[in-house]
C-alpha cells in the first residue's frame, strides 16, 4: 500500500511539467512567471555579461525543455548590477593583432584605431579609454572600449632637411 498508493500520490509520480526558457528574464518578472508555471527559483550565482541588463537571468538549471515535477526549484545565475573591474594589460610596443587578441581574451572591446607616423606598421604606441590616454595597470570595467594608437609604417610625417644648394648630387642623396 505504501509503495503503490501513498508514495506515488505524495510525490506526484508520473506528473511533470516542462521547464520554460528563463535566460534574459528580469528578476522582477521571474518570480511571477515561475509561480504561474508552478515552479520556484533560488539564486545560485552571479556573473557579468554586457549583453544583458542588470539582474537578468544568465543561466538556469535544469535547462529549458527539461521535464520536472511541480514545485521544483530552478537554480538561476543573475547578471551583476555593477560590472567587475580589471587592470588594463600593457599593450604598448606590441603588434595590433596581439593587442586585439589580448583585449578579447579579457572581455574588453577594441574601439577605434588611430594611425600616427611611425616607422613600424601596426605597432601599438598608446592606449586610450574614453578619449584619454590610459596607463597599463589602471582598473577599468569589464566590457569597456579601448581605442588604440598605432604606427602607420611610413616613418615621420615631416623632418628637417638642410640646405642642399651647392652640394654634389651624391651628398644631397
Amino acid at each position: 500500500v505504501y509503495f503503490y498508493i501513498y508514495l506515488p500520490a505524495v510525490t506526484n509520480h508520473g506528473e511533470s511539467i516542462t521547464v520554460p526558457e528563463l535566460k534574459g528574464m528580469n528578476l522582477e518578472e521571474l518570480e511571477t512567471f515561475l509561480t504561474h508555471h508552478d515552479l520556484r527559483y533560488t539564486v545560485n550565482d552571479s556573473a557579468y555579461s554586457s549583453e544583458y541588463p542588470p539582474l537578468a537571468v544568465l543561466r538556469q538549471f535544469p535547462q529549458a525543455g527539461s521535464q520536472v515535477k511541480i514545485n521544483r526549484v530552478i537554480y538561476v545565475s543573475l547578471n551583476r548590477i555593477t560590472p567587475p573591474t580589471l587592470p588594463i594589460p600593457d599593450l604598448v610596443d606590441r603588434s595590433l593583432v596581439n593587442a586585439e587578441v589580448v583585449l578579447k581574451s579579457i572581455e574588453l572591446k577594441r574601439g577605434r584605431i588611430y594611425y600616427e607616423p611611425s616607422p613600424f606598421r601596426n605597432l601599438v604606441k598608446e592606449m586610450r579609454y574614453e578619449g584619454k590616454k590610459i596607463e597599463p595597470g589602471t582598473r577599468i570595467t569589464k566590457g569597456a572600449i579601448i581605442d588604440l594608437v598605432v604606427g602607420d609604417g611610413n616613418g615621420p610625417a615631416d623632418f628637417k632637411i638642410g640646405n642642399l644648394l651647392g652640394d654634389a648630387l651624391e651628398t644631397a642623396k
